[in-house]
C-alpha cells in the first residue's frame, strides 16, 4: 500500500474553495440595489483579501523551495498570482464604485458587473489550485520530507494575523470532510494547548451539522 503523503494545501484550498462557493451564491441571490447588500459585497471583499494573503504565502514560503528544482514551474505560477492579483484589483475596483454610488439603477448595473468578473475570479483559481495540487506538490514530496513540508506550513501560520488565521479556520472547518476534522483536532490535541484545543472544539460545535458533529466527538472520545 502507497504511503499517504501529507498535502499542504488540501486543508486550506478547500476552505477557500467554500469560500468561493457560498459567496458567488449568494451574490446570485443579491438584489445590488437594497441596502441588504452590502452584506455580500462585504464577504466578498474578505475573500479577496484572503486569496491575496494566501498568493503571497505561497510567493514567501512555497515557491522558493521549488525554484531550484523546476523554475519554469515556479515562473509560470508567480504569473498566475499576477493574473490573480490583477483579477483582484478590478474587483476591488468595482466594489468601490458600487459603495460611492447612489442610483440604485447604477448599483444594480456595477452588481451584474460584480458577478461576471467575480466568476473569471472563480474559474481562474479553480484551475490555479488544481495546478498546485496536481503539478506543484509532487514536486514538493519529490524533494521534501513530509517534516519539511509542515515546517514550510508552520512558517506560514506564524505569518498569518490570529484573527486572520481563525477566520479562515472557520471556512476550513465547513469545507472539510469529517474525516480531515477529527485529524486536524487531533494534530491540535497533541500540538497546542488545551485551551487552543477547546477553542477548535468549539469551532467544531459551531459549524458542523449535529450528524457529523457526533462522528467526531465520537472519534476524539469528547463528551
Amino acid at each position: 500500500m502507497q504511503e499517504q503523503r501529507y498535502n499542504v494545501f488540501n486543508q486550506i484550498h478547500k476552505g477557500l474553495r467554500g469560500m468561493l462557493y457560498d459567496t458567488a451564491t449568494r451574490l446570485q441571490q443579491t438584489d445590488f440595489a437594497q441596502p441588504e447588500a452590502a452584506k455580500r459585497i462585504d464577504q466578498l471583499e474578505q475573500v479577496l483579501h484572503f486569496f491575496d494573503e494566501h498568493a503571497e504565502n505561497e510567493d514567501n514560503f512555497i515557491l522558493p523551495h521549488i525554484r531550484k528544482h523546476n523554475a519554469q514551474l515556479i515562473d509560470e505560477l508567480e504569473q498566475d498570482h499576477d493574473i490573480d492579483h490583477r483579477l483582484t484589483q478590478t474587483l476591488f475596483e468595482q466594489i468601490r464604485e458600487w459603495r460611492t454610488s447612489t442610483s440604485a439603477a447604477q448599483k444594480q448595473a456595477i452588481g451584474q458587473r460584480l458577478l461576471f468578473a467575480f466568476s473569471e475570479f472563480i474559474a481562474f483559481n479553480l484551475y490555479h489550485m488544481n495546478k498546485e495540487e496536481n503539478v506543484l506538490m509532487y514536486l514538493l514530496w519529490k524533494h521534501y520530507s513530509d517534516g519539511e513540508i509542515r515546517q514550510m506550513e508552520g512558517e506560514i501560520l506564524k505569518s498569518i494575523p490570529p484573527q486572520t488565521l481563525m477566520a479562515e479556520s472557520r471556512w476550513m472547518m465547513r469545507s472539510i470532510n469529517d474525516t480531515e476534522v477529527i485529524e486536524w483536532l487531533a494534530g491540535i490535541r497533541q500540538g497546542a494547548p488545551t485551551e487552543v484545543f477547546n477553542s477548535f472544539v468549539r469551532m467544531a460545535e459551531e459549524e458542523l451539522p449535529v450528524e457529523r458533529l457526533t462522528n467526531v466527538q465520537r472519534a476524539l472520545a469528547i463528551v
